[in-house]
């Protein structure tokens, strides 16, 4: 909280990127840990590690270290399990839409997309109403 930085768009009209290493480690996502450079999908990975510990009552990767080496290569290289009490496949969908390792696709290719979500499929998007 309190740390953000604007992304300015390239030439091409793709999303600027940064090169900062900065978060808690257990919600940070696998292209910062791998310093390739990252744009606004990192907000999405965390947002799906919030959601899974929600969901979960822990989170995706690292909930038995402190170790932050750790925690990195359990995000770089472990897939997402769940508990077998959480059978929504709704939320689970999502979850795995956004904690995916590849960072442009855990918005579903635009807001709309993920708005259409099926996990937000009562969801009142329109403020006011």
């Amino acid at each position: 909280m309190g740390t953000c930085k604007e992304l300015k768009r390239s030439e091409s009209g793709f999303p600027g990127r940064t090169f900062t290493i900065i978060g808690t480690p257990l919600y940070m996502a696998p292209e910062i840990i791998a310093g390739r450079g990252y744009s606004f999908y990192v907000d999405f990975w965390s947002i799906g590690v919030c959601l899974y510990e929600f969901m979960c009552g822990m989170v995706p990767f690292g909930e038995t270290t402190e170790d932050p080496k750790e925690i990195y290569e359990e995000i770089l290289h472990n897939p997402i399990k769940y508990p077998p009490y959480l059978t929504d496949k709704k939320a689970k969908s999502l979850m795995d839409q956004m904690l995916s390792k590849i960072p442009e696709t855990r918005w579903g290719g635009s807001f709309a997309a993920l708005k259409a979500h099926e996990m937000f499929e009562y969801f009142d998007w329109v403020i006011g109403n």
